[in-house]
């Protein structure tokens, strides 16, 4: 019987394969199949009874069961109709990794090569003497990306088979084992005392007056066993309970506990203890009341529509978020929450936790690929009716999906930037529910002005939380001039006096303050005092960052680092300038400032990508922040959005005006974000008032007036909103348009020029529903030694509202250009709805 087979490659459509005899499939499986000289995983996409002339067959079932759902097949097929991906590609990206065996090229050099080798063959084909030396010098096994960039620009597929034939090397496949779960041993209460009261309490009274840490243990495993229906893993037993191996061991001996293994979940180590409160029983406010009976009434409807929760900061909309799913929970259904930053979840996961108990799964890149993929399975299996987790969750295998929530839905971190599926977690959220008929709510305190937009369209209502929740104050907000302060000479490296003054009076006080500054690294850049030379990445143009604590200069893109210079490599000088500040230099400069002020050292850490790096320092950090073992913490935007610590009563922003001048038509909408986002963290209780004092440079400037001024008058914020809607729409920005982004990348620039004239002349400049911009460099033209250029393409949502008519028009474009001029040299993406242009 002939099957359709979707594969993990761009531009390919579904491929037909036949079953051998005795081989059944059903839609949803995994595959693996021939393709070429290669064996891939694909996906069966659709059954059929007719017959293809030379059909290649299947080589192997993956599933006994589906691992995809029809819901989740329908799913899959709008993301790749939308972005103009492959089906296959987003089907991968919808699987946890190592879930896909995949094909492993091993390259074997079969006698050695000699010196007049190199030479006669570099005479003929200089690129193949290239590779064969490259192949000559290396020990070990070699990856094919490897080589391809070794080569640079030419495909390293012709060249290896050239030498295969010629007899210099062999090239071997096979195909890698798919991960399994990681297993873990874990206790139950053994049937015999759960289908025996009287048996059960003996046993109890027993430890009780014997074995108390037995009984601790045992009471634990019942109730939890109850509440979850499931086993305790015995290593939550001892970070919980802080009971021995032995305790779990002697109950079992005495027959009162059964001991398995099961597939082992990420959060069987976690402590729930980020949380301040008691959630369950706070009472709600009259707008709490109104958003909850709102979204439980169209979860009960089975009512599509999309929903803006626009809440202030600290006015409970998490609490609306638990309230809400515990109705479609005890309803029987399904909750999906997306939070942006993996930094979130921590504390988020703790606080539903704490209301749901192991009902809850937690998902995210940091954890370990064996985990991911049981916790994965656990989900499918109908394990947890919760999951929370960042962009790649809403492709979480649950059904009967009730409720949908994307929190922070403003945040540009939803949005992939590569590979492809290039999709926006949000709006494949929104997606999801069509498909599921329930309700999407997207919670801000700063919605996107493209949410706004489709509530002024009436596509989606809006919910308001116009006031903290427990009587909490919004926090002061102090404005300091940089300008006024640098003349002054009140500042101590990039902070300013009134700032380290207000940090030492709350150290006093035992209170938390937050210092943000959304750069990690310690100086922006070197430069030599007497030429000005800048250190410059060799792979990419852009300067190189100095790190102080590792020493090194490194590049932020693509990873490259060299040790930090001690004299100019250009002139000799050894005055070097360390420019700019980073979240290193804030660290230290606070410290010795604040040394100075107090008389001792203050308790200073840092939460950024260098320090958080490690599975669990997350939690870790945040837990010693929360029982006040930090007094100040200074971090990047991981600490500007969610965090709910009682003890926090000031922020400081280092400089506000780093984010308002960058290259991108969103800087101000995401100055007012952030800064709002970054002011809510301060004063959370109506004990502790916050403040948050803001660095700036251009404190008159719109944006920084309404993020400054916004949430205690709305009306400054809705001026500003109308103001930046009406410069959008008059140079055609979204939300008016899709913003389209094609990049064409390649290791000779000379090339890269080529092909994107080419790929422009076969796109209109401009027609009723679109304009395209002529190509050009972007900010930072080169990365990992790949040239870039871009074009620019704005599809007019009032002209074409679905963007069917700019689709088809760029696949025709696509398909052409393919078909013609394509190269293997040279690669092209398309990037709908792009964050920007980097």
């Amino acid at each position: 019987m002939p099957i359709h087979v979707a594969l993990p490659l761009p531009r390919l459509e579904p491929l037909t394969y036949g079953l051998p005899d005795g081989m059944s499939v059903q839609r949803g499986c995994r595959v693996l199949v021939p393709l070429g000289t290669r064996v891939v995983t694909g996906t069966v996409v659709e059954l059929d009874q007719a017959s293809v002339p030379k059909m290649r067959n299947v080589l192997e079932v993956l599933d006994d069961e589906p691992t995809f759902s029809d819901e989740m097949l329908e799913l899959t097929k709008r993301i790749s109709e939308y972005y103009l991906s492959s089906w296959g590609e987003v089907l991968q990206t919808a699987l946890p990794s190592g879930l896909s065996p995949s094909t492993v090229v091993h390259i074997t050099l079969l006698r050695e090569v000699a010196d007049d080798d190199l030479a006669t063959m570099e005479a003929r084909a200089p690129k193949r003497a290239r590779l064969l030396r490259e192949l000559r010098g290396h020990v070990g096994e070699i990856s094919v990306s490897y080589l391809q960039r070794k080569l640079k620009g030419a495909s390293v597929a012709d060249q290896l088979d050239a030498l295969q034939r010629m007899g210099w090397i062999s090239v071997e496949q096979s195909v890698e084992e798919q991960r399994t779960p990681r297993m873990v041993r874990a206790a139950s209460v053994a049937p015999s005392l759960l289908l025996d009261d009287v048996a059960l309490r003996a046993a109890f009274d027993l430890l009780d007056a014997k074995a108390p840490r037995q009984s601790l243990a045992l009471g634990h495993i019942y109730l939890t066993g109850q509440s979850t229906g499931r086993p305790v893993p015995i290593s939550r037993l001892s970070n919980e309970l802080h009971v021995s191996p032995s305790v779990v061991d002697s109950l079992e001996k005495r027959g009162y506990i059964e001991i398995s293994t099961t597939i082992r979940s990420s959060t069987d180590d976690e402590v729930g203890d980020l949380v301040s409160r008691e959630e369950s029983e706070v009472a709600l406010t009259q707008e709490q009341s109104t958003a909850v009976a709102t979204i439980t009434a169209l979860c009960d409807a089975q009512e599509l529509k999309t929903v803006v929760l626009h809440g202030v900061t600290g006015s409970g909309k998490t609490i609306v978020y638990q309230r809400a799913i515990a109705h479609v929970i005890a309803q029987g259904g399904r909750a999906l929450l997306l939070v942006p930053e993996i930094a979130l979840t921590p504390q988020l996961a703790d606080r539903f936790r704490t209301i749901f108990g192991d009902r809850v799964a937690v998902l995210h890149s940091r954890i370990a690929v064996g985990e991911r993929l049981g916790l994965w399975k656990r989900i499918q299996n109908g394990d947890f009716p919760i999951v929370i987790g960042a962009r790649s969750a809403v492709f979480a295998p649950l059904d009967k999906i009730s409720l949908i929530i994307v929190d922070e839905e403003h945040e540009p971190s939803y949005k992939q930037d590569d590979p492809a599926p290039r999709y926006n977690g949000r709006d494949v959220a929104i997606m999801r529910g069509q498909i599921n008929k329930c309700p999407v709510v997207l919670g801000s305190a700063t919605p996107s002005l493209e949410s706004l937009a489709n509530v002024a369209a009436g596509r989606a209502g809006i919910l308001r939380l116009t006031h903290r929740a427990d009587g909490a104050m919004l926090p002061s907000i102090r404005v300091v001039d940089l300008r006024i302060e640098r003349k002054a000479k009140r500042l101590k490296g990039a902070l300013s006096m009134s700032a380290i003054d207000a940090i030492a009076e709350r150290i006093e006080r035992k209170e938390g303050s937050l210092v943000f500054l959304n750069r990690r690294g310690y100086a922006v850049h070197l430069q030599c005092e007497d030429c000005g030379d800048v250190p410059m990445c060799k792979n990419c143009d852009v300067a190189l960052t100095y790190h102080k604590t590792s020493h090194v200069l490194r590049c932020h893109y693509c990873g490259f680092s060299e040790p930090m210079r001690s004299a100019c490599t250009t002139c000799g000088s050894i005055d070097l300038r360390e420019a700019g500040s980073g979240t290193q230099r804030i660290e230290e400069d606070l410290v010795q400032a604040l040394t100075e002020r107090m008389g001792h050292a203050p308790r200073v850490e840092r939460m950024d990508a260098d320090t958080t790096s490690r599975k669990g320092e997350h939690r870790k950090l945040l837990q010693r922040f929360a029982r006040g073992d930090v007094d100040v913490l200074v971090g990047t935007q991981m600490i500007a959005k969610g965090l709910d610590i009682a003890r926090v009563t000031l922020v400081v922003v280092v400089n506000a005006d780093m984010s308002l001048h960058q290259n991108d038509f969103r800087a101000s909408e995401r100055t007012v974000q952030l800064l709002t986002q970054v002011a809510g963290r301060a004063g959370r209780t109506g004990a502790q008032p916050g403040e948050m004092i803001v660095q700036t440079s251009t404190p008159e400037h719109p944006a920084l007036v309404a993020a400054i001024n916004g949430e205690r008058s709305p009306d400054v914020l809705r001026a500003w909103e109308g103001e930046e809607m009406r410069l959008r729409k008059e140079v055609d920005y979204p939300p008016f348009t899709r913003f389209i982004v094609i990049e064409v990348s390649s290791l000779e620039e000379a090339a890269v020029e080529d092909h994107v004239r080419v790929l422009a002349a076969l796109i209109p400049a401009r027609t009723d529903y679109l304009v395209r911009l002529d190509p050009v460099t972007p900010a930072v033209a080169r990365i990992r030694n790949v040239f870039r250029r871009i074009i620019i393409i704005k599809n007019f949502k009032d002209k074409d509202p679905s963007g069917a008519l700019c689709r088809s028009l760029l696949r025709n474009a696509f398909t052409s250009y393919h078909s013609t001029y394509a190269s293997s040299a040279v690669k092209v993406t398309i990037d709908i709805d792009a964050n920007g242009t980097l």
